[in-house]
């Protein structure tokens, strides 16, 4: 009589790919399990290890070669390499004129509203030997600069929204021109403030309250989004960000070697040179696609 096999056992032929493994894997977990505990600890971390050493050492040649390819394709883009060019411009002019500001209006206010004839210029004299008027002056010249401040950023919370959407449907570099274009205005009364000699301060404040109408900073922003991928992105906003504060950074030294005049009328001739290389040099970044996805989802949304 031919004895019969075990109803329990499988033809090997007949078990199914990857079997043979997972038994294995199986008993491996199960002698861990029931072995000695410091054993288990030591294969534990001896894994462990090794798996981080490999994926550090991944991470770095990943992020080396996204550096790299990052700036290429930062550089090589049109568009990105302007935007950046502007935004220092554009806080290295602005920033040059923050120490002049209440030098020129204080005294300014001084004389115009509370009778100061006096040949020194308020900032010139001692702090304890100024006279009331230059005291009273000095008021003037932060309530104008909190008040002015205040509307500025009002319209930029106001109006951002609506300067979103006109870019994502009519495009990026007209509202960026506008954007510049006012930001021009306050550099330009503030030189014609120190060459009239009786001229208010009102017509420059009321400039820095309209350039808050358009945000070209966020504009800029977007401007990157259109072109970079969404993997750099983030870096590509911290280029703008860098160079922006770059331009700050750089900006108090002007004062040192030239004076209130000199300083407003460079920060005016830099930001007139800027707007004119925007002018020429600034390339659409919204494509004809993009534009018309936004303008039906816009429509779509009408009630």
């Amino acid at each position: 009589m031919t004895p019969r096999k075990p109803e329990n056992n499988e033809d090997e032929a007949s078990r199914p790919l990857g079997s043979s493994t997972t038994d294995e894997r199986r008993k491996f977990l199960t002698h861990l399990s029931m072995g000695d505990e410091s054993m288990q600890n030591i294969d534990q971390k001896k894994l462990l290890s090794e798996g981080n050493q490999e994926s550090e050492s991944g991470s770095d040649e990943n992020s080396n070669f996204n550096q790299g390819d990052f700036i290429r394709h930062f550089i090589g883009t049109n568009g990105p390499p302007q935007i950046i060019t502007l935004c220092l411009v554009i806080a290295l002019a602005l920033g040059s004129t923050i120490g002049v500001v209440p030098a020129v209006v204080e005294d300014r206010y001084a004389r115009l509203s509370h009778g100061y004839i006096g040949k020194a210029h308020c900032l010139d004299i001692e702090k304890d030997e100024r006279p009331s008027e230059c005291l009273l002056g000095n008021e003037d010249a932060q309530n104008s600069a909190a008040i002015a401040s205040f509307i500025s950023n009002t319209l930029t919370f106001a109006t951002s929204s609506l300067m979103g959407s006109i870019s994502d449907e009519r495009g990026r570099r007209g509202i960026m021109l506008l954007g510049i274009g006012l930001s021009l205005l306050a550099p330009l009364n503030l030189v014609l403030l120190q060459l009239i000699e009786n001229m208010s301060p009102f017509p420059y404040y009321a400039c820095h309250a309209l350039s808050g109408l358009v945000s070209w900073m966020a504009v800029a922003i977007s401007s990157l989004s259109d072109v970079m991928p969404p993997i750099w992105r983030a870096p590509s906003f911290g280029l703008i960000l860098a160079g922006f504060s770059m331009g700050f950074a750089l900006s108090p030294i002007l004062a040192v070697f030239m004076s209130h005049l000199g300083v407003s009328i460079f920060a005016l001739s830099i930001l007139v040179a800027g707007f004119i290389f925007a002018c020429f040099y600034l390339p659409e970044t919204l494509s004809p696609d993009m534009s018309a996805r936004a303008r039906e989802s816009r429509l779509a949304e009408r009630p």
